[in-house]
C-alpha cells in the first residue's frame, strides 16, 4: 500500500466505480486489486473507523479509551485465554450430535439443543460453556486479528503482514470446522469481518450458512443480507420486500420469531397523555446497494419537527427514546429540556406506560402494536425523496400499505393525530409468522 500514488483523480484513466462503496474503498480496490478479497472482508471495519464517530453515538470509534478500561479488557482477555487453554488441553468435548455455530440475536440453542443437535458460539465469540471443543492455537490467531480490527489504525489494516495473518486464520478456521464437523453456521448479519470470513469458508466446503434477520429491515437491497445460503425472516411481507429487490425466493425462509405472540383482537390505545417519540437514528456506516452519507443534524430536526406539531394541540411534555447505539445526553444538548425527557427504561416498561408512540422505521413498530399501543409513523422526506437518514423509506413505512397510516410532513402528522388514525392490526400477521419452528432451518442442514 505504501507504493500507491494518489493519481485517482488526476489520472485520465477511467476507473469503474462501485456506487455502493465509498471513494476510498473504490480506490483501494482499483490500485491494490490483488488484495481485493481482504478489502472485502474488512469493508465494514473500514467504514466503522471512518464514519462511526461523534458524541451522538454511545461508543464512537474515535473515543479515547481509559486506562482502567484497557486494563479490564486485557485482564478479561488473559482469563479467557487461560480458560481456552485449560479446556483445549484437559476438557475437550466430542459427541456425535450435529454441531451448529450460532451468533443469532436470540438464544437459538434454547430452541434447538437436544439429543440430535448441539448449538454453540463460534470461536470468535466469548463462551464459558465446557461442552465445546476449544482450540488454543486458533484462539490466539483470532485474538491477534481482533486486536488489529478493534484498536489498529488504517495503516495496520492495509498491511501485507496483516493480510497474511488473515489468510492463515482462514485456513486454521477452515481446518477447525472440518475437524470438529461443524455442519452449519447461523448469523445475525453478513457485514462484519468474521461473518464474511465464515460465510466464505462454509461455501468453500459446501455447508449451509443462514442469516437470521434482526427485525424489520430499514434498507432493502440486493447486496447486504444476500451473502449466506439462506435468509431467515419473520414474515411473508418481509420476504416479499426482499423478492421485490431481486432476491431468490428459494433462499428466503419464513420462520416467525419465538418471542412474539400475535393477537389481532387487542384494542389499541390512542391517547395523548404519555407520548413516546422515537427519533431517526443514523447508522454507524453506509449500507445498502447505493453509497449514501447522512447528516446527524437530521436526528435533531426530526424531534424539533414533532415538537412543533404537538405544541399546536397543547402537548407540553413527551418522552423520547433514542436507538440503543445512540447517546441521549448528546440529544439533550440540542433539545428543549422542558418538553423532552429521555427514556432509558427497558423497552417493555417504556411501552407499558406509553399511550401513543410517534416514530420512524423501526422494529418497535411491531413491539408497540403487540403491546396494544398505537404507533404513528412519521417519516419526513428530503428533497431527493429519501428519509432523513438519506436512505429510501421502505414498506410498510413508506405509505404504500393501506393498513399503516403514514405522515410525510408536519401537516399530515397533525391530521393523523386529530383523526386518531390507527394501524390495522392484521399487519402483524403479515410481518410476523405466528409459529416459530426450528425444523424449517434444521431440515436444510445435512
Amino acid at each position: 500500500m505504501r507504493d500507491l500514488k494518489l493519481n485517482f483523480v488526476t489520472n485520465t484513466q477511467t476507473i469503474a466505480m462501485d456506487k455502493s462503496l465509498s471513494p476510498l474503498y473504490n480506490y483501494l480496490n482499483a490500485y491494490d486489486s490483488k488484495n481485493s478479497s481482504h478489502y472485502f472482508l474488512l469493508r465494514y471495519v473500514f467504514d466503522q473507523k471512518i464514519y462511526y464517530y461523534g458524541n451522538n453515538f454511545k461508543h464512537p470509534h474515535e473515543r479515547r479509551i481509559k486506562k482502567s478500561e484497557l486494563f479490564k479488557i486485557k485482564l478479561l482477555g488473559k482469563l479467557y485465554e487461560f480458560f481456552v487453554f485449560f479446556n483445549a488441553k484437559f476438557n475437550s468435548s466430542s459427541n456425535d450430535k450435529i454441531k451448529i455455530w450460532s451468533t443469532a440475536y436470540f438464544k437459538l440453542e434454547e430452541k434447538i439443543d437436544d439429543e440430535k443437535y448441539h448449538v454453540f458460539n463460534p470461536p470468535w465469540v466469548f463462551s464459558r460453556r465446557r461442552d465445546i471443543a476449544y482450540n488454543y492455537e486458533l484462539h490466539k490467531k483470532i485474538k491477534e486479528i481482533k486486536h488489529v480490527i478493534v484498536y489498529g489504525n488504517f495503516n495496520e489494516l492495509v498491511n501485507e503482514n496483516f493480510f497474511r495473518k488473515i489468510d492463515e486464520l482462514k485456513q486454521s478456521l477452515k481446518n477447525h470446522v472440518l475437524k470438529e464437523n461443524i455442519r452449519a453456521v447461523l448469523l445475525p448479519h453478513d457485514l462484519g469481518f468474521f461473518e464474511r470470513l465464515v460465510i466464505q469458508i462454509f461455501k468453500e466446503i459446501g455447508r449451509p450458512s443462514f442469516l437470521l434477520i434482526h427485525g424489520l429491515p430499514g434498507i432493502y437491497g440486493k447486496m447486504d443480507n444476500n451473502r449466506t445460503d439462506f435468509l431467515v425472516v419473520w414474515g411473508e411481507a418481509i420476504k416479499r420486500n426482499y423478492i421485490d429487490v431481486g432476491f431468490d425466493p428459494g433462499k428466503i425462509l419464513v420462520n416467525g420469531h419465538p418471542k412474539y405472540k400475535i393477537n389481532s383482537d387487542i384494542s389499541l390505545t390512542f391517547e395523548l397523555n404519555n407520548i413516546l417519540v422515537l427519533p431517526k437514528p443514523l447508522g454507524g456506516a453506509p449500507a445498502g446497494d447505493k453509497y449514501e452519507l447522512n447528516d446527524r443534524g437530521n436526528c435533531i430536526l426530526y424531534l424539533l419537527s414533532v415538537q412543533s406539531v404537538l405544541k399546536k394541540i397543547g402537548i407540553s411534555k413527551v418522552r423520547f427514546r433514542p436507538h440503543p447505539s445512540e447517546n441521549p445526553n448528546w440529544y439533550m444538548t440540542y433539545l428543549d429540556r422542558d418538553f423532552f425527557t429521555p427514556d432509558t427504561d427497558t423497552l417493555e416498561n417504556s411501552l407499558s406506560k406509553s399511550s401513543l408512540v410517534i416514530g420512524v422505521t423501526s422494529t418497535v413498530f411491531l413491539e408497540s402494536l403487540i403491546n396494544g399501543v398505537s404507533y404513528l409513523v412519521y417519516e419526513p422526506r428530503l428533497e431527493n425523496g429519501n428519509g432523513l437518514d438519506n436512505n429510501p423509506v421502505v414498506a410498510p413505512f413508506d405509505g404504500s400499505n393501506i393498513k399503516v397510516p403514514v405522515a410525510k410532513s408536519e401537516d399530515e402528522l397533525l391530521e393523523l393525530i386529530k383523526q386518531k388514525s390507527k394501524v390495522d392490526l392484521s399487519i402483524l400477521s403479515d410481518y410476523i409468522d405466528p409459529d416459530f419452528d426450528a425444523k424449517i432451518i434444521l431440515e436444510k442442514i445435512k
